[in-house]
Parts: structure tokens; sequence; C-alpha cells
């Protein structure tokens, strides 16, 4: 009895208890059908909202940087922040307390968001971040600009924004704000050399011409990969794949030499009312190309670089080429430079009937004289005299100097020069060809061929970039690359040299020339064809002046041209004045005046010391064994600027204090230095001109706000 007990006790409890385990299995089994049946489509909604996605993050573009390792193109951080003021919840339970936190974050927060935004940009009034703000919220707008014109904040901006508007607290991230950060591809010196270094379509990765496509794949560098997760209503980014970032690229331009170039080149634009012109100046040694300018007339009357006339037009040279002419001539031995002819006063009908004339009448003439006064008649004689029914070894003379060599420049979309040596040789083809008729070149040949007069007959390819560095280690060289050994026999090259300094001095290039230095050199003049109305419509004109200088010593070649669409066009007046202007400033740059010679018996020279970094005069006065000294008698320290008086006999430095809010005092400064400081302080710059600062738009000492603009005007 006692045994059977203990078993009916046993066997009510596992009795309950498998009551209970069934009562939880059908629980179970409820929950389950009542999850895939009733509230099935409640879960899908959950379930594609937490889907996460990869999301390709952008590597930092390489920077282009001048020959001096200056800044020309540099990739900066912006952003632009969005407000969301509707609730993004796609299950329908979650969307009314999602709002409502919303509405209160907006209510509690506005105001002193206002405020803050104002204090990051005191140019735009609190009222007006209050008027934006109200009309995002009314709008109930999803995706709303921060800022009232929609613009972009930099990195420090954004750190600042993110720092102290409540609206930006990072807990909010991704649910009431985004930000959609990009590079932005920014330019320092603004429109300088433009068309050289290229552009950038909206998208970061997709460049457009210039350096920018050429080394885009060097300068993009490799995107990462990563996720997104969402974490107590804010979203992060997780890193799968770490993004490689650009490489640098170091160009040959240099900036001050650009400047010149491009200024004096606009300035005689617009004096001519001209349709476009180019202006470049090459190292003679190295073919690095120091400054390119190409500019075009637009609607509105200015002149802009709309596309890169040096390396992708192709134009009959004109007289600049008979300097190629003459050079195959004496190479081959058919005259000298003092033989003669006569040039027919001015106009001749020899070639078939067909008239050719000389823009002043010339009798006899010697060889030198003919490519000295640019006379045509006495050209075509020469070579026609030479090389009539040989006209292809007058061809393979021309190819020989390497001027035929399609040059790249390490740009894409480059022209190929146009010298047929096949084909029907009438009876004008090989007169008008010696003088750049009938030849098409870019002009960038043009300036190879007189660049290796002035490198001893030794013709080099025009090099536009030297080095690809990473984190500031040079990964790749671009070595000077040599097209022609020798262009022409020794004494050819002498000859050659020899009446290209009688252009200048005695020739169609008078105006050229310099009191300081000699210039070697052509004009040329050609007359564009018309397409179906010829020579014979409406005509323009195709004018240079191709040379190098000093002529002694050849440092750098220049290569100027200018079409014009109305008048009578010619090389020594209207390319031969920006010829002039670049080369006396491109070497005032190259110190050659020697101070030794500049020092006098009576007393000790004192050169003229700009205003500025006050460590750095000091370094270089000091290499140059002057004295120098501050007020106090103390040290000048790292990083101190300030004013600098030259007395009688004495090299004064005085300290300034740039950082006490006031406009700084730049007048006397050179470009660099005072860019560098006004940016320092927090001021916006726009300079014009070459030389050193002798205006500025700001007293100096006056109140200003951070992001004010100044305009600082220079002149050498």
């Amino acid at each position: 009895m006692e045994r059977k007990g203990i078993d009916d006790k046993y066997v009510a409890r596992f009795r309950w208890l498998m009551i209970l385990m069934g009562a939880v299995a059908l629980f179970v089994t409820v929950k389950l059908v009542r999850v895939m049946y009733l509230e099935r489509s409640f879960w899908k909604e959950v379930s594609m909202y937490m889907v996460t996605w990869n999301k390709r993050i952008e590597p930092r573009r390489g920077n282009i940087l001048s020959d001096e390792g200056i800044l020309l193109a540099s990739s900066m951080p912006q952003y632009r922040i969005f407000l969301d003021f509707k609730t993004s919840e796609r299950v329908e339970k979650l969307k009314e307390p999602d709002q409502h936190r919303k509405d209160t974050l907006y209510s509690n927060y506005i105001a002193q968001s206002a405020a803050a935004m104002h204090g990051i940009f005191p140019s735009i009034p609190e009222g007006r971040f209050l008027e934006h703000f109200r009309n995002g919220y009314a709008r109930k707008s999803h995706y709303y600009a921060l800022m009232p014109d929609g613009s972009s904040l930099s990195y420090n901006q954004y750190k600042e924004a993110v720092a102290t508007v409540p609206w930006l607290n990072t807990k909010y991230d991704g649910w009431f704000y985004s930000n959609e950060s990009r590079v932005a591809r920014k330019k320092p010196f603004g429109r300088l050399a433009a068309r050289t270094l290229g552009d950038l379509y909206g998208a970061i990765d997709s460049a457009q011409y210039g350096l920018e496509l050429s080394f885009d794949p060097v300068l993009r560098g490799k995107p990462g990969i990563g996720h997104e997760e969402r974490f107590r209503n804010t979203v992060r980014l997780v890193v799968d794949s770490v993004q490689t970032d650009g490489c640098d690229i170091v160009t040959t331009l240099n900036v001050q030499m650009q400047d010149v170039a491009e200024t004096a080149l606009r300035r005689q634009l617009e004096n001519v009312n001209a349709v476009s012109g180019v202006a470049v100046v090459m190292d003679v040694h190295t073919g690095d190309i120091k400054a390119m300018a190409s500019l075009t007339k637009t609607g509105d009357g200015g002149y802009y670089e709309i596309q890169n006339n040096v390396a992708k037009e192709l134009f009959e040279p004109g007289s600049t080429f008979k300097t190629v002419s003459m050079m195959v001539a004496l190479d081959a031995g058919k005259f000298s430079i003092t033989d003669s002819m006569f040039c027919e006063n001015g106009v001749y009908y020899g070639f078939a009937g067909v008239r050719m004339e000389d823009s002043h009448p010339l009798g006899w003439q010697t060889v030198a004289e003919v490519l000295a006064e640019s006379s045509n008649i006495g050209t075509s004689k020469l070579i026609s005299a030479a090389f009539k029914g040989h006209e292809e070894e007058f061809v393979e003379g021309i190819w020989k100097t390497g001027i035929n060599n399609h040059f790249t420049m390490q740009l894409t979309g480059t022209a190929a020069p146009v010298i047929r040596k096949d084909g029907y040789w009438d009876a004008t083809r090989l007169p008008w060809m010696s003088f750049g008729y009938g030849v098409q070149l870019p002009v960038i040949n043009t300036l190879a061929f007189y660049n290796g007069i002035a490198n001893d007959g030794v013709m080099l390819e025009p090099r536009l970039v030297t080095e690809v560095r990473r984190d500031g280690r040079v990964i790749e060289k671009f070595p000077v690359k040599t097209v022609t050994d020798q262009m022409c026999k020794e004494s050819t090259l002498r000859d050659i040299r020899y009446m290209l300094e009688k252009v200048v001095e005695d020739g169609t290039g008078k105006n050229v020339g310099s009191k300081r230095f000699r210039i070697a050199g052509k004009t040329g003049t050609a007359q564009i064809s018309e397409g179906a109305g010829g020579y014979h419509g409406h005509k323009t004109y195709f004018t240079s002046f191709c040379g190098y200088f000093p002529a002694e010593a050849p440092q750098y070649s220049c290569i100027v041209s200018i079409r014009t669409s109305s008048g009578f066009g010619a090389g020594a007046t209207t390319s031969g004045p920006v010829f002039h202007e670049i080369a006396e400033k491109v070497m005032s740059m190259s110190g050659e005046n020697d101070i030794e010679l500049a020092r006098d018996t009576v007393g000790e020279y004192l050169p003229h010391v700009l205003s500025g970094d006050l460590y750095k005069a000091r370094t270089v006065l000091d290499k140059l064994k002057m004295k120098s000294f501050a007020p106090d008698g103390g040290e000048i320290a790292d990083s101190l600027w300030g004013q600098v008086r030259t007395g009688n006999d004495s090299i004064r430095f005085v300290p300034r204090d740039y950082r006490n809010g006031l406009v700084p005092n730049v007048v006397g400064m050179g470009a660099a230095d005072a860019v560098y400081l006004l940016e320092s302080v927090g001021l916006k710059v726009d300079l014009s001109g070459v030389g050193r600062v002798y205006s500025q738009s700001l007293t100096a000492g006056s109140h200003f706000q951070k992001g004010n603009a100044i305009t600082i005007k220079l002149r050498m």
C-alpha cells in the first residue's frame, strides 16, 4: 500500500509536467503560426529595414605640385549636411514615436543650433538660419540642407559644427541628420594653368582633360569597401578593406613664370582684340615646360583657357619655319650664309605665274639677311634652286631635325604634325613649303625645334611631369628624353644661331630685343586658310615669335603665337612684345645680376629685402655674408614675421604680431608670404599682378571677421 501511494504521487507530478510542456508547445505553435501568417508583413518590413549594404570608400585624390613643390591642385574634404525632419521609419507602429522624437529635438534646440551656426558663419545672420530651419520643418522635409544656400562645409567647419550644433551630435547621425562627404578639387591659384592642370566632372574620379586625365590612374588611388551598421538609431560605417590614396605628381610648371606668361599674353590679346593666343616657356637643357598659357576669347569678351591650343591644334607655322628650311639647306651644303639672292624688290611671279610678295621690298640680300628680313621670295628662291627635282631630300632633311615627332607632352588628345614627303610636287608646293605653308605643326613642335638650336643641336622631348610621389617618397621618375642627338652639323648650328641673333639685332625682331641680355629668335606670320574660301576670304593671321635667351648662354626658350581676325598682323608687332615682357621678367627672377658687380667703391651694397618671413630673409642674408639684426639684438626665430627696414649701412628686422585679430599689413611683401600670412589669420585672398604687394583692399590694422575677402595687387 505504501509503495502504491508513492507511485501515484510521482505519476501525478509527471502528469502536471506533461500538461505544462504541452501548454508551452501549444503556445509556441500558436506564436509561430501568428508570426508566419498574421504578422508576416510586419517582420518582413523589419528584416528589410535591417539589411546592411556595402559602401564604396573613396580614396583621397593625389595632389599636383609645381616645380618648387607648391600646390597647384589639391583634394580637400567637403561636407554637405542634411537635416531629416520627417520620420524614416517604414514600420507603421514605429512611425509615431520616431516622429515625436524628431519634433522634440527640433523644438528644444532650434534656437541653440541657429546661434551655433551663426558663430561658425558670421556673415550669415542668426535670423536667417532660424527662418531657414523653420521652413524645412514646416515642409517636413526628409532631406533638408543645413546651409541656406545649400553649400558645402570644409573639414574644419564640419568638425566645428559637429562639436557645437546640438542637432549634429554624433548620436543623432543617420537619424536626425546625414552628411554627404566628398573630396573637392581645389586650385589655390585659381585659373592659372587651368587647362594644363585639367579638371574633374562632378564625381571625383571622373577626369575631363589635362594632367588630371592623363595621370588619372595615378592620382585617383584605389577605393575601399565598407558596410553600414545600425545601432541605437545611429548608423556607423565599418571598414572591410582600406582605401589606397592617390599619388602626387610633380610638374615642371613654375608658378611665377606661369603668372608672367598668362598676364603678358592676356594683356596683348585684349590690346589687339585677338581670337586666341598661346605662350610657352621651356627650360633649354631639360625640355621642362615652365609655363604654358593658352587663352581663347569667349562670348563675354574675356580670355580663358578653353582648350590647350599648344598641343591640340595644327597651324601652318609661317616664317618661323624658314629657320628649318635654312638649316636643312645649309647642312646639305647647298649654299652658305654669305651667298646672295635677289629678292625681286618685294613682288615675284616666277613660280607658275602665282603672285608672291614680301612685307617690304628687298633687292640683293645675303642668306643671313634673307632670314633676318624674313623674305618669302628670297627663301623660296634659295630652297627651290637647292632642291627642285629632289623635293623628298628636302623633306627628309626636315624630318632629320626631329621637328616631325609627335610630342604628347604627357597629355591626352595631342595632335601629330603633318609634313608630307610624298605626293605630287607642283611648281608651287616646294617654294611655299619653304616658308611654312603646306605643313601643319602644333606650336610645341616649333618651340622644341628652337629649343634644340639653343641646346647645342640636341632636341629634347617637352616634359610636364618629373616625378610621382606617394607620401613624399618618389616611386617613379620621368627622365629627360632626347629626340635627336644632332639636329645638324656644328658649323650649321653656329650659322643658324648667328642668323637668329641678327633677326633681333638688325631684322624683323628688333623690338623684341633687351638692353640687359641678348635674345635670338624668329618672327612668323601665316595667313590662315578659311576652308572653302581658302586664303581669299576674310583674312585671319597666325603670328608668332619663337626664340631663346640669353643668346650667349641660353637658359630658356619661348614661343608666343597669336591668332588675329581683323587687319594684318605681324609676328614682331603682335607676338614680339609678349615675348619681350616674358623674357625680361623671367630673367629678373633667375637672379642674373651679380651682387659683386652691383657694389660700388664707396659704400657696401645692401640688397632690397622684402617684408614677410624674417627667418628666411635672415638665412639668405647670412649666406651672402651681410649683417642684419633685430632692434632688441635678439635672435630671429623660426616662423617670425615682420617688416624690414634698410638704412644706409644696415638691415633691420621689425617683428610684428599678426595674431591680434587685425588685418595684417602685407604691402611690400612677396606674393607667397602675403597669401600665406593672410590665409593663416582667416582671410580669403584674391590676388592679381606680378611682383610684390603694393596695395590691399582691407586697411591694415582694421578689424575683420573670419572668412572676409581681401584683394591684393602686385607689381614689379
